[in-house]
C-alpha cells in the first residue's frame, strides 16, 4: 500500500513530471548528507538490498498479495536523509524490474520516504519510555501510516483529475477496497519491526536510534 505499481503513460504528466522533479531537488540537498566512509556506503547498500528482498516477498492478504516495504526501520536506522537515497535507488531498481514505470520512480521515493522520514525522530522519542523494539514497532505504524495517506492522495488525485465523469464514486470505491488492506499492511509491518527491534537491541544495540540525551527510561 506503499508503492505505486503504476505503468507509464497511465498518471497524468505533470503529476509525475512534478514528483520527479520534487525527489530529484531533495537528492540535490541531501547529497551532502550522504555517506562520508566506505562502511557507511556498504550500511545503505546492505539496507537497500533488504528493501528489495522484502519487497520481492508477496505476503497474501485477501484477495491480494502485499509486500513489506520496511519504511519504518529504514528510517530509523538511517534518518531522514539517508532513508530518501535508498529509497530513490530502491524505487528506480523495482521500475527496472517491473514493479511501476520509470516515470514514478520520483512518486515512488516521495511515498515511501513520506513515512520513512518520521521513523527516527519518533524512534528516539519513543526509546525514551520504551523498548527499542516497542518504540521501533510504534515509529514503524505511524511511518507506515502516513506513507500510506501519500499513496491514497496520489491515486485519489489521479482518479479525480481523469477526464471523466464519474471520479469521485471511483475514490470512494479505491478508499472502500484500499483501507482496510492498509490497515492489514500496517500490522504486518509493525509486528516486523518489532521483531527487528528485538534482534538488533540483543546483537547490535548501537545500530539504533539513542534516545534524545538528558532522557530515558524512568
Amino acid at each position: 500500500m506503499s508503492h505505486l505499481h503504476i505503468p507509464d503513460g497511465v498518471l497524468p504528466v505533470w503529476l509525475w513530471a512534478s514528483g520527479l522533479g520534487v525527489a530529484l531537488v531533495l537528492l540535490a540537498l541531501t547529497r551532502s548528507r550522504g555517506a562520508q566512509s566506505g562502511a557507511s556506503v556498504a550500511y545503505r547498500g546492505a539496507l537497500g538490498g533488504i528493501v528489495l528482498l522484502a519487497m520481492a516477498i508477496e505476503i497474501p492478504l485477501g484477495p491480494i498479495e502485499y509486500h513489506l516495504s520496511l519504511v519504518g526501520p529504514v528510517g530509523a536506522l538511517l534518518g531522514p536523509a539517508g532513508a530518501f537515497q535508498v529509497m530513490f535507488v530502491v524505487s528506480a531498481i523495482l521500475a527496472l524490474a517491473g514493479h511501476g514505470g520509470l516515470t514514478v520512480v520520483g512518486l515512488n521515493a516521495l511515498v515511501l520516504s513520506s513515512g520513512a522520514a518520521l521513523a527516527r525522530p519518533l524512534d528516539r522519542a519513543l526509546s525514551a519510555k520504551l523498548s527499542p523494539a516497542a518504540a521501533l514497532a510504534i515509529s514503524t505504524a505511524i511511518a507506515q501510516a502516513v506513507s500510506g495517506l501519500a499513496w491514497l492522495a496520489i491515486l485519489g488525485l489521479a482518479l479525480r483529475l481523469a477526464p471523466a465523469s464519474h471520479a469521485a464514486p471511483r475514490v470512494a470505491v479505491l478508499a472502500a477496497f484500499a483501507l482496510p488492506l492498509w490497515a492489514a499492511g500496517i500490522a504486518a509491518e509493525t509486528a516486523v519491526a518489532y521483531g527487528l527491534g528485538r534482534f538488533l537491541s540483543r546483537v547490535r544495540p548501537d545500530l539504533l536510534p539513542a534516545p534524545p540525551r538528558g532522557m530515558g527510561k524512568s
